[in-house]
């Protein structure tokens, strides 16, 4: 190499074992010379006895499936992968080409896991990955690579990638939550353009003509060496003459392909056409002499028995010169040459120019395999031209349109399925395929409201009349989309799963899940069990359902808002860490939600914080909408006690949410401003928002009084202003429905509630009463933001009413509390009520009492309050009571503070 002694020496730093990061992103314009320095990285691993796996992408391979993969994995035989559990195993074979798939069909997930597992095995020795102009890379590979990036952390395996400048992509994204380092490969210097024309080309300019050819290739050593062939083959310009350097990249290779023999031109065309073609294939194209000329020339590469152009650019400029009919007529030929069927087939497609049924029918099935693969916009390019080769009075047609379109669906190209549907929905059939296709209008692109999207659902379902298994289907999503999505219409919700249920016998097990899906969301929000729901949902279902469709995450979200909290963290985290082993990404990303929202609920803001910088690092995050990620941040930061952070998320929060109509964003979003209001004594305000989420629940039939946990908050600030009646109201709707349901969190909460209005109504025992029991409920539930909350309410209420011993006790230990799970503004409000009580004087040391010194001691030891409080056989209570007060006698605010000396 020429030039890059720096680039080489850190290359060398990144494979030393014990040296560099994780992952290093050669990155620089085509031609720059990023390829060559990331084979030099390839060949100084191995000479350091590091294995290699390797792949370049390239344009043609972008629309083939797993191409990375079988690169990757080539030369590591079944043996080395026997370790994978047979339906992994099975998978990523298949993904492989060495076996078929079981029933046809193949498992991305699946075929992601296995790949993990496989690098994880393969790394018992230093492992490099290496890829060359990796945004090129098929998306199937893409998502299994990325997927497996996120969950190597910790694994004895490097990342050598080389890409062109642009956005970070999700496998760089992945990548980057280990040490990511980036190598700027740029432009060579004037003396080593000079060594590299002189050396490789024989070639010695004038030195104002040497600085004109590096200023016009802006150094790069690719277009350089082209120019210099130029130069070398029509000699050099005279003065004033302009050097033959044309103004853009693609030009100058478009040249170089102009002059290229036919023979080598149409050699390298193929290559264009069809990725990972062999020498043999070739050969049968053309002759092998041709080959082996193209070869010499530079243009063709080989690569044990497979062929490409010398640059991704080269064959993109060949592309780009053909004529249609000559491509049309290489199409053809390459069909008779390929091995794999869809690749046969998508050659066939593109040779054709006019309708074709019996070809569209071949090409139509070929897209079904396609997506049973998961190669999604494989099958929507397969499917598109089986639409256009499909006669205008054919009967298949309308099935093709909406095969397009479901795939459409499934590769997020929301907009244009309405793109594709709308025009032609007059035309369709009556009945099931209208059906269909007002179905996956709801979810097009064309949706902006939830208006639209019951519109939708409407005209589906007047569209399917009288016939079961249409209503069934249209009905059950119905009820999904009204209780879990906009949780509204809870009994009509519940009324169509039932009805869905009903015609059991004449649809298929995935309706009736479905309908049970939903019929769980409107039974649990209606505040009843589903334990026998969760138990028919097992009987039906089979091994191909999907976690997110399960009703055991209902179950852990009903735990949840009853305040069960260890059942719901089991429940969730079970479900949560098997959809990341099956592999399952949406169900991975909504259960991390749920986990989320219960760190919410407990008051862990760390773990919560944790959760949503992994969301917002991750690749999945695009998967959830932004309401939900600025919705969870408000009530985080409501949670801290920072208002001004708490608008600064819920702001884009509602505006999104109520765009959308997406009404848990939306309600959980003023849940937090309403939280923020009372924090910042504006009792007019946090009213405004938190009447909003409890009249929406009372009008909705929303009873689980957990599910928006906004009475207590509404009651709070109904009594600060006055209202009364309306804060005895909530509270007597809130305890009939706790009562009827035995709700753990809603009975606490009850009592809470109770004890605002006995403060107001001058029934001080009772009201110190309610609240302290109150706060001892919610921390026996292991609600400690709540049972905090519980604490300081005591407190003020005792400061008013002129209990000065027994308010600074309360506001003590309110502080700690608050202190101890980080929510700073808490206790910051929590010390401005102690300060107008007047707190005591730090005392010294000595002055603690025998217990609350060997709490202290227990405590400077690191043990938590549940355990101090089982060491002492006290509750975690009396702990907590006994922290404040040495707090207060030793003039510390924190743990933290007792450790120093």
């Amino acid at each position: 190499m020429v030039g890059r002694e720096a680039e080489l020496a850190v290359l060398h730093a990144f494979l030393e074992r014990d040296g560099g990061g994780r992952t290093l992103v050669l990155t620089g314009d085509a031609g720059i010379g990023k390829t060559t320095l990331w084979d030099a990285g390839l060949g100084a691993a191995r000479e350091q006895g590091i294995r290699v796996l390797s792949t370049r992408a390239s344009s043609a391979e972008a629309k083939l499936s797993y191409a990375a993969l079988i690169d990757l994995l080539d030369g590591i035989d079944t043996q080395e992968l026997a370790h994978l559990p047979a339906p992994q195993l099975h998978a990523l074979e298949a993904a492989l080409l060495r076996t078929e798939p079981v029933g046809g069909t193949f498992d991305s997930q699946a075929i992601a896991l296995g790949f993990l597992n496989a690098l994880r095995a393969l790394a018992e020795r230093p492992l490099l990955v290496a890829i060359d102009d990796f945004p090129w890379l098929d998306a199937p590979s893409a998502a299994a690579l990325t997927f497996a990036a996120r969950r190597l952390e910790g694994d004895e395996i490097k990342f050598l990638l080389s890409r062109r400048p642009g956005r970070p992509s999700t496998l760089e994204q992945a990548l980057g939550k280990g040490q990511l380092d980036r190598l700027e490969v740029g432009p060579l210097s004037y003396g080593a353009i000079r060594r590299l024309l002189s050396e490789k080309r024989n070639l010695t300019l004038p030195r104002p003509l040497l600085r004109r050819l590096v200023d016009s290739t802006l150094g790069n050593p690719l277009f350089a060496m082209e120019l210099g062939r130029e130069l070398a083959d029509r000699g050099l310009p005279a003065i004033g003459e302009d050097l033959p350097v044309p103004d853009a990249v693609e030009e100058l290779l478009r040249m170089r392909v102009a002059r290229l023999p036919p023979p080598t031109r149409r050699l390298l065309l193929a290559t264009a056409l069809s990725a990972d073609l062999t020498t043999s294939q070739l050969g049968k194209l053309m002759s092998a002499r041709a080959v082996e000329d193209a070869v010499d020339a530079g243009v063709l590469l080989v690569d044990g028995d497979r062929v490409r152009a010398s640059h991704p650019l080269l064959a993109a400029a060949a592309k780009k010169r053909s004529r249609n009919g000559a491509r049309r007529e290489l199409h053809a030929e390459l069909a008779g040459v390929v091995s794999d069927d869809q690749l046969r087939a998508r050659h066939l497609a593109l040779a054709a120019d006019g309708a074709d049924e019996p070809l569209a029918a071949t090409v139509a099935n070929a897209a079904v395999v396609a997506a049973s693969r998961g190669a999604v916009r494989e099958a929507v390019e397969l499917a598109e031209h089986a639409l256009r080769l499909t006669p205008t009075g054919s009967a298949s047609r309308s099935g093709r349109l909406l095969a397009l379109a479901g795939y459409l669906e499934v590769a997020g190209e929301a907009q244009r399925v309405t793109d594709l549907l709308t025009p032609e929905l007059d035309s369709l059939p009556r009945g099931a395929a209208r059906v269909s296709a007002q179905l996956l209008l709801s979810e097009g692109g064309g949706v902006r409201s939830v208006t639209d999207h019951q519109r939708h659902l409407e005209l589906a379902l007047a569209e399917a009349r009288d016939d079961p298994a249409l209503r069934a289907h249209v009905l059950a999503k119905r009820s999904i989309h009204a209780a879990a999505a906009c949780v509204e219409r809870i009994e009509e919700a519940e009324a169509w799963a039932l009805e869905a249920l009903a015609a059991t016998s004449s649809v298929d097990s995935e309706v009736v899940r479905l309908a049970l899906h939903g019929l769980a969301w409107a039974t649990a929000l209606a505040g009843r069990p589903i334990d026998d729901l969760n138990e028919r949902f097992h009987a039906e279902a089979s091994a191909a359902y999907h976690l997110f469709d399960s009703t055991d995450r209902v179950v852990g979200l009903r735990l949840l808002w009853r305040g069960e909290i260890a059942g719901a963290r089991t429940t969730l985290s079970q479900l949560h860490s098997l959809a990341d082993e099956r592999g399952e990404l949406w169900s991975y990303v909504v259960l991390r939600l749920h986990l989320c929202e219960l760190e919410l609920r407990v008051g862990d803001w760390d773990a919560a914080t944790r959760l949503l910088d992994e969301w917002a690092e991750s690749t999945e995050a695009e998967l959830l909408s932004a309401p939900s990620y600025e919705r969870c941040r408000a009530l985080l930061a409501a949670g801290r006690g920072h208002p001004a952070e708490v608008e600064r998320w819920a702001a884009p929060a509602l505006a999104g949410a109520e765009a959308a109509g997406a009404n848990w964003q939306l309600l959980g979003a003023l849940r937090a401003r309403g939280d923020a209001a009372l924090l910042s004594h504006d009792s007019g305000r946090a009213l405004e928002s938190l009447r909003t989420v409890w009249t929406h629940t009372e009008r909705e039939g929303v009873k689980d009084p957990g599910a928006l946990p906004v009475a207590p908050d509404l009651v709070e600030a109904l009594v600060e202003l006055g209202e009364l009646e309306e804060a005895r109201a909530v509270t007597n709707r809130l305890r009939v429905l706790a009562e009827q349901q035995g709700h753990p969190w809603g009975l606490a909460t009850a009592k809470r509630c109770d004890g605002l209005l006995s403060f107001a109504e001058g029934s001080l025992d009772e009201a110190a009463a309610a609240l302290s029991l109150a706060a001892d409920e919610y921390a026996s539930l292991g609600l400690r933001f709540d049972a905090a909350r519980s604490l300081l309410l005591l407190g003020r209420g005792q400061r008013r009413h002129k209990k000065w011993a027994a308010s600074r006790a309360s506001l003590e230990h309110a502080v700690a509390a608050f202190d101890e799970i980080g929510s700073p503004g808490w206790a910051d409000d929590a010390r401005s009520e102690l300060a107008r009580v007047g707190a005591r004087r730090p005392g010294a040391a000595g002055q603690l009492t025998p217990t609350e010194k060997r709490v202290v001691e227990l405590a400077t030891e690191g043990l938590s309050n549940k355990e101090i409080a089982q060491t002492l056989v006290v509750t975690v209570n009396t702990v907590e009571t006994h922290l404040s007060h040495a707090y207060a006698k030793l003039g510390v605010r924190s743990r933290a503070q007792l450790r120093q000396p």
